[in-house]
Parts: C-alpha cells; sequence; structure tokens
C-alpha cells in the first residue's frame, strides 16, 4: 500500500480531527496545520499556523501529495458589519497558500466551502452546483471569492482542485460555541435551561450531514483519479428539517424539550436550503449513511 501525505490546513478543528484520525487510520501521513498545537503521533507532523511562514508553506506543500484546506472562524452572523476580518481571516492565509505554491508541482486539493450559505435562498428545488449563486453575508462572500481563486490556481498551476459545499455539519466533538453549530447549542440550552435564540418562526428548512459521512467525501475526492482542473460539488444528506423538527428531535433524544425564545430574522438569514447531492454520489460513489436520529444520538452520547 502507498502511503500518502497530506496537509490539512485546520487540522485543529472539529471537523480537522475526524479527518486526521481517518487519514491516520487509513496509512496515510498528515502534515497538520493548526494554531493549536496538536497530539504527537507518528503519523502526525504539526505546524504552528501562527508562525509558519512563506517559504515553510512553499516546503510543506511540496513535500506533500495534496492538501485539504478546512480553515475557517467564522460564519454569516459573525461576519456581519466585518468585511476586513473576513478577508484577514479566511481569504488571505487561502491567498498566502496559493502564493507559496507558484511554480511548484500539480497537487490534488480539497477546499471545504460553505452550501448553506452561498446559494441563497432556494424554495422552489433542492440547489444543485449549477443553481445561481447568491452571498447574503459577508461570510459566504468571501467563500465565494476563495472559490473563484482557487480556479485561477488550478488553471495557472495545472491543479486537481474539488470544492466541497457541505450543508450543516454536526457531530461528536464539535464544541459549544455562540453562533456556531445548532445541534450543540440545541444540547446546551437542554443542560443548562437557557433558550436558545430562534430567528424566525423555526419553519426554515436545512439538511444536515453527520461528519463522518462528510469525511468519507473528502477521502474519496482524494483517492479518486480525476483529470486536472477545478470542480465544485455539494456535500449533503438532502433530507430537508425544518428548525422546529430538529428541536423537537433533539427533546426527544434528550428526553426533555429544548427551551426557544423566537425573533426576527436577520436580513442575512437564509429561509430554505436543501443541497442536491447527485454529483457527490455520480463523481465518488459516495453515500451518506447516518440518519439524523442516528448522527444525533452518536452526537449526544459523545457528549455526555
Amino acid at each position: 500500500m502507498i502511503t500518502r501525505t497530506w496537509l490539512v490546513v485546520g487540522a485543529g478543528g472539529f471537523i480537522g480531527g475526524h479527518l486526521v484520525r481517518a487519514l491516520v487510520t487509513s496509512g496515510d501521513r498528515v502534515i497538520a496545520l493548526s494554531p493549536r498545537a496538536l497530539p504527537p503521533g507518528d503519523s502526525t507532523t504539526w505546524v504552528d499556523a501562527t508562525t509558519v511562514t512563506g517559504d515553510a508553506l512553499a516546503s510543506w506543500f511540496e513535500s506533500s501529495d495534496g492538501v485539504i484546506w478546512l480553515a475557517g472562524s467564522s460564519t454569516p452572523s459573525s461576519s456581519a458589519g466585518r468585511p476586513l476580518a473576513e478577508l484577514d481571516s479566511n481569504l488571505r492565509p487561502l491567498l498566502n497558500l496559493i502564493q507559496a505554491s507558484i511554480g511548484a508541482p500539480a497537487r490534488r486539493v480539497v477546499y471545504l466551502s460553505t452550501g448553506g450559505a452561498i446559494y441563497g435562498d432556494v424554495e422552489v428545488r433542492d440547489a444543485t452546483e449549477q443553481a445561481r449563486l447568491e452571498p447574503k453575508s459577508f461570510y459566504s462572500a468571501g467563500k465565494l471569492a476563495a472559490e473563484a481563486f482557487l480556479s485561477a490556481w488550478s488553471h495557472e498551476g495545472d491543479h486537481d482542485i474539488t470544492v466541497l459545499r457541505p450543508s450543516n455539519v454536526y457531530g461528536p466533538g464539535q464544541p459549544f460555541r455562540s453562533g456556531f453549530g445548532i445541534v450543540p447549542t440545541a444540547f446546551h440550552a437542554v443542560q443548562t435551561g437557557n433558550p436558545i435564540f430562534v430567528r424566525g418562526d423555526g419553519t426554515a428548512v436545512r439538511d444536515y450531514l453527520f461528519v463522518d459521512d462528510l469525511v468519507s467525501l473528502v477521502i474519496k475526492a482524494l483517492s479518486k483519479s480525476i483529470s486536472p482542473g477545478f470542480r465544485t460539488i455539494n456535500a449533503s444528506s438532502h433530507v430537508p428539517v425544518s428548525l422546529n423538527t430538529l428541536l423537537d428531535l433533539i427533546g426527544d433524544i434528550l428526553g426533555k424539550a429544548v427551551p426557544r425564545e423566537y425573533h426576527d430574522a436577520r436580513a442575512f438569514d437564509v429561509h430554505r436550503i436543501v443541497l442536491d447531492n447527485a454529483l457527490a454520489r455520480d463523481a465518488f460513489d459516495w453515500v451518506p449513511r447516518t440518519d439524523l436520529r442516528d448522527g444525533l444520538e452518536r452526537t449526544w452520547r459523545a457528549a455526555r
């Protein structure tokens, strides 16, 4: 078996932790770029993202078989009124990597974008990759700008670049942070009795993707031989669920209703977005295998 080496940017985050474990378990090596120190391992090399230089980035890029970009520190709500913060914290680091790679051999790249925010409202049918893009927040505008740079990078460097547009990812290890992740937020509300703020009347519809299913898609995107170029792929369960239904299901699993308060929706809130995942199924022979109840139960067991 050939051992591959992957540069994982954002390896210390929720999704990054799951991906690094899966890659190492499969026999690959990981160069883990993260501001947070990771436990040492025979197959993992930690690189401090806060001190890495352009020359070091170029060296790590050339010594890897490819890059998985998971880094990101904002949400639609946290980016409101702060376009420069979006540029500095999310877009500029990606451009630093692209700059460092100029002149390097072609590599395979997987970039985690957003599916839940980049399309805007899709009320009539589920969003395919050809749906009109309508960013409604600086966060989603930043993701779209990143995709444009990645497309140009694929042409300039002949790289094989897959942009994954995930829906709402959840699972064990997702930390509770205000404004990040409805599932840990709902768990925290039940545990503390402090109600969550629901924007709108709770009828907003999303689909939810278990983290292990997303990781399996990333690994398939790294493994399947595709000609160099640029492509966007939705990553989703393709199962529409309203927020009220999700909170009711969480309450049923935990044995206690999720306390909530309803407030007016904000201008950048998307009412309905469900991602069509047919292209991911066809291109990578991928199927999301975890239904919502099972995924929530596994997440709750890990959190207790």
